[in-house]
């Protein structure tokens, strides 16, 4: 009886884990329903450039916003929003700068957003944060 526990507990989380990428997958999903509830206008995602990707793009009001979405299964090696550092942001300047470039609009207010997300294998549920007008 209790192997067949023991079996069960494995097996519930064995299926319930994901690898990296899933993860992220996952996490980018959650974050533009979570934006698009909040009245957040997507207009690109995953926009890929020589310098980098930018997870999503979309406006809020009349500000166009670079988002960085991070998701983590577990905060052992930090929480999410700290994988946002003064390195990440400016490859998504970069990133940022050509896709202004692109828009050739000089007078567009942006900014730079990150998506917190951690998420419990265990029972599934997830925790989620808007850190606004994130800086190096």
């Amino acid at each position: 009886m209790i192997l067949n526990w023991i079996r069960f507990i494995r097996d519930r989380i064995f299926n319930s884990m994901m690898n990296r990428q899933e993860l992220a997958r996952w996490g980018e999903e959650l974050a533009q329903k979570y934006l698009k509830n909040r009245g957040i206008n997507i207009i690109e995602k995953n926009y890929r450039t020589q310098f980098g990707e930018i997870d999503i793009i979309g406006f809020e009001n009349e500000d166009l916003v670079f988002f960085e979405v991070k998701t983590r299964s577990s905060i052992r090696f930090g929480y999410p929003e700290e994988a946002v550092n003064s390195k990440k942001i400016e490859k998504i300047e970069m990133v940022a700068n050509e896709y202004l470039d692109k828009l050739a609009s000089s007078d567009l207010n942006w900014r730079i957003d990150s998506i917190a997300i951690i998420r419990n294998p265990y029972n599934l549920k997830y925790q989620i944060k808007w850190f606004k007008n994130v800086d190096a």
